[in-house]
């Protein structure tokens, strides 16, 4: 009979993807890669159960694989896979590590735009996201600025059905960057986000923004 593991507050990351608190000895237990790189473990589980209301995270130990042992307790517990049908899970881990103005703008483009702009919305935050931990603050009527550095602020259109967004940076800061066309907006940098088409483009001239130093 395998040991069973029950990890409370594991925290969604996304699908499938869990950040649990195990230390390194307990990962040894499982088996597997004897590699040790960085801080963190990554173990592969075959059918955990995760609980929603609870938080906590379920599996055998001989249903578990080490592809990692790391120096520090925080584990990334990855579903070997994952059943498409528990939608609950991924929706949870989506909004469970979305900040307030984020889940909050990405609530009103579910009012207001159509379909195809709110996966384009969705695309566009999550690749702001992955490389800048931030919040959005709602504005006057359907204006989000980030913080805790306004670089990059976003206005919902539904009249236009598009997304507006200004860059911090002049016209000539962002020659070249992207091929979606742009304009000056009082010394900044303003474009517009009409599809997840434009989002790879979109996310150039973010990233290219300036930022306070």
């Amino acid at each position: 009979m395998s040991l069973i593991f029950t990890i409370e507050n594991a925290a969604p990351v996304g699908v499938g993807m869990w950040i649990v608190e195990l230390p390194p000895h307990q990962v040894r237990f499982l088996g597997g890669s004897t590699t040790s790189v960085g801080s963190r473990s990554i173990i592969v589980v075959n059918s955990p159960i995760f609980d929603l209301k609870s938080k906590s995270l379920k599996f055998a130990a001989d249903q578990a694989t080490a592809l990692n042992v790391g120096t520090k307790s925080q584990t990334i517990a990855i579903a070997a896979e994952f059943n498409a049908a528990d939608q609950s899970t991924a929706d949870y881990a989506s909004r469970s590590i979305l900040s307030p103005g984020d889940r909050q703008f990405l609530g009103l483009v579910n009012d207001l735009l159509p379909t195809d702009m709110r996966k384009a919305a969705q695309n566009l935050l999550d690749g702001v996201r992955s490389r800048f931990a931030g919040n959005l603050k709602r504005g006057q009527k359907n204006n989000f600025s980030e913080t805790p550095d306004n670089f990059w602020y976003v206005i919902v259109q539904p009249q236009v059905r598009h997304l507006q967004i200004t860059v911090r940076g002049d016209v000539d800061h962002f020659a070249g960057i992207s091929n979606l066309p742009i304009l000056d907006d009082r010394g900044n940098t303003r474009f517009k986000v009409t599809g997840e088409n434009d989002v790879p483009d979109a996310l150039k001239l973010i990233f290219h923004a300036k930022r306070k130093k």
